[in-house]
């Protein structure tokens, strides 16, 4: 039974189902549809924030899910880092809003999600999570700032971005 919340859970969290996710949370309650209980798993609010639908990240913030905007799963990847790698900007804010740590890392590879927003090039979040406070000078396990992940991978706008102080 309960791999079958899981599996119903991941997949309506995934699409940003906020429909099924209601109905699961009547069958099954809030707690059950967070997905929390086993921090090597991801949980839902980490598959919703990946779908960037944020309807469904609102859905699954709020009252009574009550997921953790700052839930960290095994190597400490947030829902944030979820939304960041993915470019989910408005995903991002919603997060941020809710008390996502804008500068949590990765362990132990040091991953902000300003690092994982730089290094697809997804400027839009890259520009919300500076808004919020996000640290430029972080640096990764391979001694990169996010302007330096953005070097490497060629994407020259994010790094301008990262560069500008009036970001």
């Amino acid at each position: 039974m309960a791999d079958d919340i899981t599996g119903a859970v991941q997949a309506a969290a995934r699409v940003g189902d906020v429909a099924t996710l209601t109905r699961l949370v009547a069958d099954h309650g809030g707690p059950a549809v967070r997905l929390d209980g086993d921090p090597a798993e991801l949980t839902a609010l980490h598959w919703a924030a990946a779908s960037g639908i944020v309807e469904a990240v609102k859905y699954l913030l709020a009252p009574p899910v009550s997921a953790d905007p700052r839930a960290p799963r095994m190597n400490e990847f947030t829902p944030l880092h979820s939304a960041a790698m993915l470019g989910h900007a408005a995903a991002c804010e919603v997060l941020l809003e809710a008390g996502a740590d804008v500068n949590a890392q990765t362990q132990p590879q040091g991953y902000a999600p300003l690092h994982s927003a730089a290094f697809a090039g997804h400027v839009e979040a890259i520009r919300v999570l500076l808004a919020h406070g996000a640290d430029r000078r972080l640096l990764n396990y391979r001694g990169e700032r996010p302007a330096d992940t953005a070097r490497r991978t060629g994407q020259a706008e994010a790094v301008q971005v990262l560069e500008s102080q009036g970001s």
